[in-house]
């Protein structure tokens, strides 16, 4: 059963893993004596784990919350516990996973204050959970942040972040994506989301790359902002940058235009100063630390081998 998510093509990362968790709930609640399938409870979960991975295989924190139901899971069969045990066990940890990342969410917003200094205009593009929840609360503390953002083709969500920030009473500047870069030199720094952070470089939204080379021409810094739970090491390689549906770019191209819809890039960690996470800011030296130290479920780390 392919999760609903892998059809969300515009909703950020945070949100996509509350229903990730949700639907995991759900899963482990269907009958466990389906015909046929008399695999083990762990067994089924890492089937599921590794289809919520690659419905939307970008984005770390789903490859995040299988591991953690995966080491519970594993863990209970090995114990020889029964099935009914294992499904609260896997519940507890899928709960306690939720909790753990909106502490960690929180932390990182708070953090992110301390970005703000000199002009008070902060340029972005797309639509960053973090991001808006940081700008928001300086909005809210009174500090005066300024927002140039910019629409973030094709499905423009930065039209959703201009309109949030709008109604919350933020200045904003919004602009096509190509033309983000000559608004730049008013900024005093950029933030950006990140999909996930690996030992040299960034999963970010496609154009970010662009964005952060004009900044670093400009000496305009450029900070990311990401939960640990979406660091990852190398090693990973189910982390893949997918290509959607091209009609969501043009959907009447004429025969002869192939259509390339690839949303998301890689962008090196030396393009930004570094990355906010609920444990302070990291260098370079140390998000590759991180990143590289995490642990990830052995299900989860390779694609499928291609058949």
């Amino acid at each position: 059963m392919r999760p609903p998510l892998a059809f969300d093509s515009v909703s950020p990362q945070s949100p996509l893993l509350e229903s990730a968790c949700d639907w995991l709930r759900a899963r482990l609640d269907a009958p466990l004596d389906a015909p046929g399938d008399g695999r083990p409870l762990d067994a089924r979960l890492a089937e599921d784990a590794i289809g919520l991975a690659d419905a939307q295989p970008a984005m770390a924190g789903l490859i995040s919350v299988g591991t953690r139901v995966l080491a519970v899971a594993h863990k209970a069969t090995l114990e020889e516990a029964p099935n009914e045990e294992v499904k609260g066990r896997v519940q507890a940890a899928l709960a306690a996973w939720q909790r753990d990342f909106a502490a960690a969410s929180e932390a990182v917003v708070l953090q992110a204050q301390a970005l703000l200094a000199g002009s008070p205009w902060v340029a972005t593009t797309t639509r960053s959970s973090l991001v808006e929840r940081a700008l928001l609360k300086a909005h809210a503390e009174g500090k005066g942040v300024r927002v140039m953002l910019s629409e973030s083709r094709p499905m423009n969500e930065g039209q959703g972040l201009a309109g949030a920030l709008a109604a919350a009473g933020v200045p904003t500047w919004f602009a096509v994506d190509g033309a983000l870069g000559l608004l730049l030199p008013q900024a005093g720094a950029v933030w950006i989301g990140a999909d996930a952070v690996r030992e040299k470089s960034l999963i970010v939204k496609a154009g970010t790359y662009g964005l952060l080379l004009i900044a670093r021409e400009l000496g305009v810094p450029a900070y990311a902002l990401a939960q640990r739970a979406k660091f990852l090491p190398d090693r990973c390689t189910r982390l893949t940058l997918p290509r959607r549906d091209a009609a969501a770019v043009w959907p009447e191209a004429p025969a002869g235009v192939q259509v390339v819809n690839l949303p998301f890039e890689e962008v090196p960690l030396s393009l930004v100063r570094g990355v906010v996470t609920e444990n302070g800011f990291l260098g370079p030296r140390e998000i590759a630390d991180a990143a590289g130290t995490t642990l990830v479920a052995d299900e989860l780390l390779a694609p499928a081998p291609l058949a």
